[in-house]
Formats: structure tokens, C-alpha cells, sequence
């Protein structure tokens, strides 16, 4: 149901002279759930594409076998609780082919409730981790825009939300895409990285707005939640950090 109806939100919103494809990865789903799909009237759009993976890739894995069967010189990685309120796909390809150092962008996330909602974030560090987290954007402020703040013009930030990432494609595959060692969170915080690492800029745009309804698609036991969030910051912090620094800041959320 979240996926037929982000799917009629492109449909609707999307200009249709823009040439672009949609790519669905069922990533294993209850067969009742793949058969609702795929008997969607709106599926005989033949710019929609449905692949089937016989197991659960992951979120990193999902979004790279889309990857793998797309063509287009832009990408949109969209969850699928996601609805587009607008045209996003217009202002996200005029500011990247207006401005040289944009590697990765996202748009207004809003929730059910119409308020702002986890657009972007901050990297984790050591100094938040010991001194909380108003003191790291209190140190931060000058760098990167505080993530409890709106933002009304195109604003540089250092992670942004994994619901909603548009890349060039030649700098997708300059950075190896999503790492697929991540099978569950922590994806958008190694990617944001990873793109500022490779001397290119994150940014959050206001124009493109995306009603997000988090954790639709996840509702699942919590506690094994919780375990996969562990098990990906673990990853993430000894990919990013020296070891020392990585055990210390380990420490302090076990």
C-alpha cells in the first residue's frame, strides 16, 4: 500500500516531460504483498520496473540492485513511505547542474503531523558522545546549520536523511555507491561521508518537499531494532574512526 501510493504521488507530481524511470526492488515480501503490487493498474506505466529478490538485501543491498538496473544520468533513492508533495525531481537537477561541488541532495522531509522531520543530522564524534549533543552543535554551529532548524534556502549539512537521496550518477559510482556491509541504519551517515570525503558538498533543498512517514516499513520487533542500530553503528564508526577513537565512542552507548 506505501509503495502504490508513493508511486501515484510521482506519477501525479512528477513533470511529465522529464524523462525518468521508476525502479522498484521487492526486497522479499509476503507473496499476498508482491501480488497487490504488481496488480496495480499503475503499474502498466512502462516506465515502472518491479525486480523480485528472493531474500531481503537490506537497505544499502535494495537500493544497489536498483542501481544496477537503472540508466538514468540521475539517481533518487526514495523509501517507500514516502509521498512527493511536488515536483522534486526539478529543483534537485537544476541545483546540481548549476553548482559544481553539489555530490549529494535531499528536500523537505515533513511527517504525518506536517512538521519538520529528519531532514539531516550530524556526523557521530566523540565530543557529542561525552558532552551531549547541544554542546557538538554548539561547536558545530559555524560549520554545519543545527538539525532542529528549518531550512528555507539551499543549506550545507554533513548527513542527510536516507529516505530521500538524489546523486549524479557519475558521482554515485565515483564513491562505490551504498556499502551493502550496512543492512539496516547507518547508510546515510557512511554515504554523507563518504561524499565530503571525495572533496564534494551535502545539501538540503526546501523545494522538493517529501511527506515521510517514518518507520512504516520497518515495523518489526524493536529490539532486534535496536540490535541491527548497534550492529551498524559498530560498523560505521570502525570504518570511519582509528580504532582507539572507535572503542571509546563504542563504549559510552553500550
Amino acid at each position: 500500500e506505501f509503495t502504490i501510493k508513493l508511486i501515484r504521488s510521482i506519477l501525479t507530481n512528477i513533470n511529465s516531460l522529464s524523462d525518468y524511470e521508476i525502479i522498484i526492488t521487492d526486497n522479499a515480501s509476503h507473496e499476498h504483498d508482491y501480488k497487490m503490487l504488481t496488480s496495480s493498474p499503475l503499474l502498466i506505466d512502462p516506465r515502472i520496473k518491479i525486480y523480485r529478490n528472493e531474500i531481503n538485501n537490506g537497505f544499502s543491498g535494495g537500493n544497489m540492485d536498483g542501481y544496477n538496473k537503472s540508466s538514468g544520468e540521475y539517481l533518487l533513492f526514495i523509501n517507500n513511505d514516502c509521498e512527493c508533495k511536488n515536483d522534486v525531481l526539478q529543483p534537485l537537477i537544476k541545483f546540481i547542474q548549476d553548482n559544481d561541488t553539489a555530490g549529494l541532495l535531499t528536500g523537505k522531509v515533513i511527517g504525518l503531523d506536517g512538521n519538520y522531520s529528519g531532514t539531516h543530522k550530524l556526523f557521530p564524534c566523540l565530543s557529542r558522545s561525552l558532552l551531549g549533543n547541544e554542546f557538538g552543535r554548539w561547536i558545530s554551529k559555524t560549520k554545519f546549520i543545527s538539525p532542529k532548524e528549518r531550512i528555507t534556502k539551499p543549506t550545507k549539512v554533513q548527513v542527510v536523511t536516507g529516505a530521500f537521496m538524489f546523486f549524479k550518477r557519475s558521482l554515485f559510482e565515483e564513491i562505490d555507491g551504498f556499502d551493502t556491509h550496512f543492512f539496516l541504519y547507518c547508510e546515510e551517515e557512511d554515504i554523507s561521508k563518504r561524499v565530503w570525503d571525495h572533496g564534494k558538498e551535502v545539501y538540503v533543498l526546501p523545494e522538493p518537499e517529501i511527506v515521510h512517514e517514518h518507520g512504516a516499513s520497518t515495523k518489526e520487533n524493536r529490539i532486534s531494532l535496536r540490535n541491527e542500530f548497534y550492529i551498524s553503528y559498530k560498523k560505521l564508526i570502525f570504518k570511519h574512526y582509528s580504532r582507539p577513537y572507535a572503542l571509546i565512542m563504542l563504549a559510552l552507548i553500550s
